[in-house]
């Protein structure tokens, strides 16, 4: 079906109240919705001027477990939003009194790792170094975890590996024991011990 022909005159009456209508609905927000749309609108990007707080927590993880990437920050709850490696090293980084260091890890994502302690392992053999850096990443909070969830072959390459599960398996039974926890049956699935 054919739309009807409009005039130039029609149209511009048509955006004249479009316009006046969005005009009363911006009046309407309040002052802090109305900078994001004038942002918007100028094609601004929205900056966080204070990473000061950010850069204190990235600073005691990375002394507390010697290094950490943007997505574990923002997984973690320590920025708002995934920020960019070049964002997160401007912004955070750059800001912590540490020395850091840059590395790539296998799964093409940067580590930002303090340098007295030494880059992060590649994760390419199982050794206490692999199982560490597995328990850092699970909430002592909670009763019971299945560490099969946690162990992915792509941020652990030696996961690969044939027999690997079977490797691994004792040093994380004894790992989890001295937190506090006990292997139920022959999966990973480990049980806080009251």
């Amino acid at each position: 079906m054919p739309y009807p022909q409009t005039t130039s005159s029609e149209r511009g009456e048509a955006v004249k109240r479009t316009t006046e209508k969005i005009k009363k609905m911006i009046d309407a927000l309040p002052m802090e919705e109305k900078e994001e749309v004038k942002r918007y609108l100028e094609n601004k990007r929205d900056y966080n001027k204070n990473y000061s707080d950010v850069a204190k927590k990235v600073e005691t993880h990375i002394r507390r477990h010697g290094h950490i990437t943007n997505k574990e920050a923002h997984e973690r709850g320590y920025t708002s939003k995934l920020l960019d490696t070049t964002t997160f090293h401007r912004c955070i980084i750059s800001k912590l009194s540490i020395q850091v260091g840059k590395k790539r890890l296998p799964d093409r994502r940067i580590a930002f790792y303090d340098s007295s302690m030494g880059a992060p392992s590649s994760f390419t053999k199982i050794d206490s170094e692999l199982v560490e850096d597995l328990i850092s990443k699970i909430d002592m909070r909670f009763r019971q975890h299945n560490l099969r969830a946690v162990l992915d072959d792509q941020n652990y390459p030696a996961m690969k590996g044939r027999g690997s599960l079977g490797e691994i398996r004792p040093l994380l039974i004894k790992a989890m024991a001295s937190k506090g926890y006990s292997v139920v049956g022959n999966e990973l699935v480990f049980v806080r011990v009251e």
